[in-house]
């Protein structure tokens, strides 16, 4: 009787402990990453140099240094170049402009903002088959500064910012159409 009683507890036991393992292991959280995205049919994809179409130069070659890193960072390199991809992503850089958004006591500009709006298109580069396209606007803040190197400096960081953001964004909406 003891040893049957024995063998139920150790039974008992090992059940507990298989089952606290299964829940463990599986009720973690804890799931492979399913493939999807916008990259995860085709090979790869060729940014080409967008279109600048506002008064700053140098915009449309930012943003494209910014696409290139975003697009090989979420898709795991899959940045290739023309001859070599399925998918092709175009643009235009549409705008830029500097806002001001607050003033001194003494009516002069403390603070601008930087505002920069892009079209993007996603396409089968073969067959040209728009698979997206979209307008984006983004816009930083940086304060004013009395040394015009320092300023130019504030304003360059700021667009970097807003093409980063953009490159972001335009990654997100592709992934939303998949």
């Amino acid at each position: 009787m003891i040893l049957k009683k024995g063998l139920q507890v150790k039974t008992s036991l090992l059940a507990l402990a298989l089952l606290a393992l299964t829940l463990l292991i599986g009720g973690c959280g804890y799931r492979p990453l399913a493939k999807r995205g916008p990259l995860d049919e085709a090979n790869g994809v060729n940014v080409v140099m967008f279109v600048n179409q506002s008064y700053r130069p140098g915009v449309s070659e930012l943003l494209a240094r910014n696409l290139v890193d975003e697009l090989a960072l979420r898709s795991g390199g899959k940045v290739l170049p023309d001859d070599q991809a399925q998918l092709e992503l175009t643009g235009t850089v549409l705008s830029y402009t500097l806002v001001p958004i607050s003033y001194t006591k003494l009516d002069t500009i403390r603070e601008y903002k930087s505002v920069l709006a892009v079209q993007a298109t996603l396409l089968e580069r073969q067959t040209r088959k728009v698979l997206w396209k979209g307008d984006l606007t983004e816009e930083q803040a940086f304060p004013v500064n009395p040394n015009i190197a320092l300023q130019q400096n504030s304003e360059q960081a700021a667009i970097a910012k807003a093409c980063r953001r953009l490159s972001q964004e335009i990654w997100r909406k592709i992934g939303e159409r998949f």
